[in-house]
Order: structure tokens, then sequence, then C-alpha cells
């Protein structure tokens, strides 16, 4: 990619030293962490590890007692010897705001407890600058919050209806979160990929039936936000004001994103000598560097005054999923709620809850990553980013009315199941729907060419250290990327509503 530095490109910039305060605290956690690792300290258990090389045994046996207490276990004897302990990085994409890490842990076998444990950990971010923001957005505590009380309030407020068991095993099992006033915070989750859920791996994009797995999904969760806004809105404000916000949204963040967008600027200026249209004189044209920062962080909180305002995502795209083929097509769960085309959504709302079953499995599962950015906003903004990101345009252009189809179809019955009348709901058509996808496409646009950016920045700087028989894969898998960033410019919605 021509342009671009081998240096990892960041939506996170440090424009300038950081505050007196930001500084302090950056002291503190740096004093923290050598006190983690300074054998002299005797009987010190530190609930918020700093990098994963001061995660300890004894802190291993609280997240494992931890995990233990959640699935009604009682904690490990105090004999209980550890074995091993392996902590490595397992970092997959460009993202800034934490580390990531795989802890590993085996037990000496006893009869009475499990000999292995697995987890995955979120750490404060290794560099500076994006320690610095997350410090001042103060991003674990809003994550943490997330984890332990918003998804339970989503969760509870389905209970008793056929989408009662619909997230558990659709978000990330978080068995442990601790922060602090500095800023510092570490969060802990169940391994899902003991369970057989895998990273997709296609460089081209997501599989339609990838697609359709997360569509059906986020319908049904869009739906749950929505129906809870509708019956407690100003007291799910009230009480989550975070929801309100966006974690990116800084001099900081607009200085790094207007970065991103140099970058794919310069990237598109050396394929476009081909291109018949100028594609580099388009996106400047439409998206030029300076406002495009601000318009999609504008867009990114965008609302709208219908059941489509809903709690969403906010960073739904590949990078942020795992996929697991289900190994029993018998099981069910409340996932395919999809309607008959034609069918009539102004059913009352007790017969569509009379009707609705959990459904059998289509075979392919997901778990969507990574909620630290969840806000109220319009449901297609999470759609729109989506598909943008994490597709092909070849299948946007076949498949793209398919899946709006579906997802509309599933969220109104989703709706009914939850006790909204949507025959008394204004601005829930379908051409509304579609139109609305429409606009947020700008936003997401813009969104999709910062992730991709990021991402191919952080391919090629990952070509110097990776092992010359595999240099071949690798820069073909750089160059499906390319590709995809390069056909943004050709999405039909984009074109029709935005490049005009």
């Amino acid at each position: 990619m021509d342009g671009i530095p081998v240096k990892s490109a960041s939506v996170v910039v440090n424009q300038s030293p950081p505050s007196p305060t930001t500084a302090k605290r950056l002291l503190r956690i740096r004093k923290m962490s050598d006190m983690c690792r300074n054998p002299q300290v005797t009987g010190h258990i530190s609930t918020i590890p700093i990098q994963p090389k001061d995660i300890n045994e004894a802190w291993a046996k609280l997240v494992i007692n931890q995990h233990r207490i959640k699935h009604f276990q009682p904690p490990l004897p105090q004999t209980t010897v550890i074995t091993r302990l392996n902590v490595n990085d397992c970092k997959k994409s460009s993202g800034d705001l934490s580390t990531t890490c795989r802890i590993s842990v085996d037990l000496k076998p006893t009869k009475d407890t499990t000999s292995n444990y697995v987890f995955i950990a979120k750490l404060l971010p290794a560099d500076d600058p994006c320690r610095v923001y997350v410090f001042e957005s103060n991003v674990f505590e809003k994550e943490i919050s997330i984890y332990f009380e918003l998804l339970p309030c989503l969760r509870q407020f389905c209970e008793g209806t056929a989408l009662e068991n619909l997230m558990p095993d659709r978000v990330p099992s978080c068995i442990y979160g601790s922060n602090n006033c500095d800023g510092a915070g570490v969060l802990v989750f169940e391994c899902a990929q003991e369970r057989g859920f895998k990273h997709p791996s296609d460089p081209e994009g997501l599989s339609l039936d990838q697609v359709m797995t997360t569509i059906k999904f986020m319908a049904q969760f869009h739906a749950i936000g929505s129906a809870l806004l509708i019956t407690k809105g100003q007291l799910i404000k009230l009480r989550y004001p975070f929801l309100s916000s966006n974690v990116y949204s800084s001099p900081q963040m607009a200085e790094g994103a207007k970065n991103l967008f140099h970058i794919y600027t310069e990237f598109l200026k050396s394929v476009s000598e081909s291109e018949a249209d100028g594609l580099a004189l388009k996106f400047t044209k439409y998206c030029n560097e300076d406002g495009a920062a601000r318009e999609m962080f504008s867009c990114l909180r965008r609302q709208v005054d219908n059941p489509f305002n809903t709690i969403i995502h906010g960073e739904l795209w590949e990078k942020n999923m795992l996929f697991h083929e289900a190994s029993d097509p018998t099981t069910t769960e409340a996932s395919d709620l999809t309607t008959t085309e034609g069918s009539d959504l102004t059913t009352t709302t007790d017969k569509a809850a009379e009707g609705a079953k959990p459904e059998k499995l289509d075979g392919l599962r997901s778990i969507i990553l990574d909620w630290k950015n969840a806000k109220i906003a319009s449901a297609t903004k999470d759609l729109a980013f989506f598909l943008l990101s994490s597709t092909s345009n070849n299948l946007r252009e076949d498949c793209l009315e398919e899946i709006l189809e579906t997802y509309y179809s599933i969220f109104c019955k989703s709706l009914q199941i939850l006790g909204v009348n949507t025959g008394d709901c204004q601005g829930l058509s379908f051409e509304e729907f579609r139109t609305d996808y429409a606009v947020s496409t700008k936003g997401a646009f813009l969104q999709s060419v910062c992730v991709l950016v990021q991402e191919l920045t952080f391919m090629e700087a990952k070509l110097f250290i990776t092992e010359p028989h595999h240099c071949a894969t690798h820069i073909q898998n750089l160059g499906q990327y390319e590709r995809r960033a390069l056909e943004l410019m050709y999405d039909r919605t984009l074109n029709q509503t935005h490049f005009v």
C-alpha cells in the first residue's frame, strides 16, 4: 500500500504532552506495575494488573475463584498449587484502547478441581498516548458497567419471553472486572475459543451465512433495546449516562481520524491512475479530511424519533466477532424469527407472542465482542457499519436487499414478542427503515475507512516480523484488504445517496 508508513496508524494521537494530572496517573500506574513484580512485597495481590507481565499466580487464583463462584462452585482450596501459568499476547487486530492476552493456568490435579483454566484478559493499552486517552475517557469504567449492569438489565427485560435465552451465548461471558479512580482497569472473559469459536479468517470479508447469523442476532438485540427505551427510556438514560456519549470523540481522536483519512486519500491516488472516475478526487470532494472526522463522530451518535432508536454496539465489524459451526443441529434458541414476505406486522401483541417459539439453529453461531462503545443511536448505524466494513462489495451488490428485509422482519417480530404493538409505531415501515439505512451509510463509510486503514497499516507493520515462509500468504491477505478498502468507493448505496 504505497504511501503508508511502516508504523501502524492509529485513531489515537498524542497531540501534546499529557496534562500534569494525567502524567501523575501514568507515574502511579508504573509504580503499581513495579509493585506487582517486586518479590519483596509480600501478601500483595493487585486486582488490576497493568500489563501482561504483572499477572501472577496469586491474581490468577483470584480470577479462577471468581469463575468458580459464577458457576456455583466452591473456591479453590488454600493448598491449591499452580503448576503452570502462561500469559500470551493474543491481539488479532489494530485496536488501540486495550492490550489483550490469553491466560492459561494448570493446577496440580485433585479430585475436587478442574486442572486447567483458560481466560482472555483486557488490560491497559501498551502505548502511553492510548493510555492517556483511556484514563481521560474512563473507558474501562464504562465497559465494566456495560458487562455487569447494562447487559444484565437487557437480559432481565426479556425474562418470560421467547428471547430470554438470546444473549448469554452471544455476548462474551465476563467473569471479572476492576477499575480504579486513575482510569486503570482490567476485564477477564471466559475463552470462547476453547468452545470452538474462531475469528473469521477470510480476508475477502464475511460470508453470507456469517452475515445472516449476525444480522438475526442484532435485529433481536436492537429490538430489546428499542422496547426498553420505549417503556423505560428516561430511566435508562439517567442510570447509564454513558449511552449518550461516544468513546471516540475528542480532539485526539479527531486528529487521529484526520490522519487516517489522509492516508486513505494517498492510497486512492496510488490506484486511481487506472480508474476513470478519479477516486481520490471523489473522496476529497465529499469527505474532505478536515470535516470528515467531525461528521463521522456526529453520525456515530445520530438518533431517530422512531423504534429504530435503540442501544447499539457501536463497533460492529468482523474483528469483534467469533463464529462456530454448531455440532448439534437439533439445538434450539430464539435466533431465527424471520417472518414470511408480506406478513402482517400489525398483528396484536398477544397473538404474536402466542405464536413465537424458539427456532432451530441454522448451524452457525456468533459471539459479538468488545461492547465498550455501546450507545443510544439509530439501529441502522450498526447495520451500515457492519456491512461496509466487513463484507465485499460483490456481496452487498447481490444480497443487500435480502439482508435488510431479513433484519427488518426479525426486528418487528421481536418488538411484538416484547409487548410493543407495532401497529401503533410511527416510522416503522420498511421504506422508512431503508431510507434511514441509506442516511447511516455516510458515517458508516467514514468509520469503515478508519478501521480498514488501521488494519492495513497494522498488517503492513506485521510483515516485518513475519516468518519468511508466511510472507506470501500475508501479502495476499493484505491485498484483499486493500481491495475491500478501495471498493468502498463503489458501494451502490453510497453512490446513490452521498456521492452524487
